[in-house]
């Protein structure tokens, strides 16, 4: 071996050793912060709570001045509740640690119980509240409870930045991004608006509106990081258009996932889950055995039969091969496998062929479960 090959196989170890060095530390850092948040979070909800029973008259009357100052502890008990719960999810977040359950939604759907939720906050500082909601809203997969927080976060913020008077506005369209379909929502007031030089890095973890904005407004600055990690995770984009004293729009994308994309996109969110729990997950293939039944309305019965059997809360059922395969992704074993195909056999009635691969038994990578399950298809090597 040369000396030149001796330094690079150096260099490789030492980035190595560095890489794993890094993990770790952040993995500490992660530990760190969890165990943290959790040590100052049990003491407040107890100190919350004691408040809340003393506000109520249950320790005995209190007069007017002793209320005001309870009710001032109680919010910043608050406000402080929700600092350790944004750095914890913003830690847990960055470090990969949070597992996204995502569904097939109307994101109007959430939308409208984000406005339910915070119209009457809006109406107490005396703000207009505004939907423009497109009708034919596409159906896209992503966690309810996740954007739900994403909406909690950017709507406050419209709210506690807004002028009195002033207006927000909700909306959903579909679009065409970068040769790609998404869904684009946007959340714009009628606020103080951001300054120039700091909206660049208004996404980023204690962002530069902590040092003036957000302290005068009673923020760290951390909501909307966590914000841009969630929509990080489904994929999408997220930004702001801002004018100083004349308002921001905050507008974030989610992919609309068509076709074979669709079967994609979840079997790698899938494999990442089981990989993420160590546990089984088996890919299913269906296909017609004879031609004259490979049509469009016997497919969409036999999908439809095999959505209501399949209903495991992590499990989906999509289509594949342009439509012609019913794809199943089953979080259980070659056994529980079995099981599903008995169910389904009493079921359909049309002669089907099956196709399994099962992760991590028969491989750990997406290619290699396809192509298993393909193979199983085609040859009929599986059978129930």
């Amino acid at each position: 071996m040369s000396d030149a090959q001796k330094q690079i196989k150096e260099l490789r170890q030492a980035l190595l050793k560095a890489g794993q060095d890094i993990e770790a530390l952040s993995k500490v850092k992660s530990d760190f912060v969890s165990i943290i948040s959790h040590e100052l979070r049990t003491p407040l909800t107890a100190i919350k709570e004691s408040v809340s029973l003393v506000l109520d008259g249950v320790a005995g009357p209190i007069n007017v001045e002793q209320k005001n100052f309870l009710i001032m502890a109680k919010k910043n008990i608050d406000r402080l509740v929700n600092v350790i719960t944004n750095i914890l999810d913003f830690s847990r977040l960055e470090s990969g640690r949070v597992t996204m359950h995502k569904r097939k939604m109307n994101m109007n759907e959430i939308i409208k119980e984000s406005y339910e939720l915070m119209k009457e906050s809006a109406a107490k500082e005396n703000i207009r509240f505004e939907m423009d909601l497109a009708e034919d809203i596409c159906m896209t997969w992503f966690d309810p409870d996740r954007i739900r927080q994403v909406f909690k976060n950017l709507i406050s913020n419209a709210i506690k930045f807004n002028k009195p008077d002033g207006c927000i506005s909700l909306s959903s369209s579909n679009a065409f991004i970068n040769g790609k379909n998404v869904i684009k929502i946007g959340i714009e007031d009628t606020g103080i608006g951001i300054p120039e030089d700091q909206s660049a890095n208004l996404f980023n973890m204690f962002n530069p509106l902590d040092s003036g904005m957000t302290r005068s407004y009673s923020g760290v600055g951390m909501g909307l990081a966590v914000c841009r990690r969630i929509i990080d995770c489904h994929s999408g984009d997220i930004r702001a258009e801002s004018k100083k004293d004349i308002g921001t729009k905050i507008t974030f994308t989610l992919p609309v996932y068509k076709k074979d994309d669709e079967f994609n996109f979840l079997l790698d969110d899938s494999i990442t889950k089981a990989g993420y729990n160590d546990s089984n997950l088996a890919l299913i293939f269906f296909g017609v055995k004879i031609k004259k039944d490979a049509n469009e309305e016997k497919m969409a019965g036999i999908e439809k039969i095999v959505r209501s059997t399949v209903r495991g809360p992590e499990d989906r059922v999509v289509r594949f091969r342009q439509g012609s395969v019913v794809a199943v992704m089953a979080g259980t074993d070659r056994e529980g496998t079995k099981k599903i195909l008995k169910r389904l056999k009493e079921k359909i009635k049309i002669p089907l062929k099956y196709g399994l691969a099962v992760y991590p038994e028969n491989t750990n990578n997406k290619m290699g479960l396809i192509e298993k399950a393909e193979e199983n298809l085609k040859s009929g090597e599986f059978m129930v």
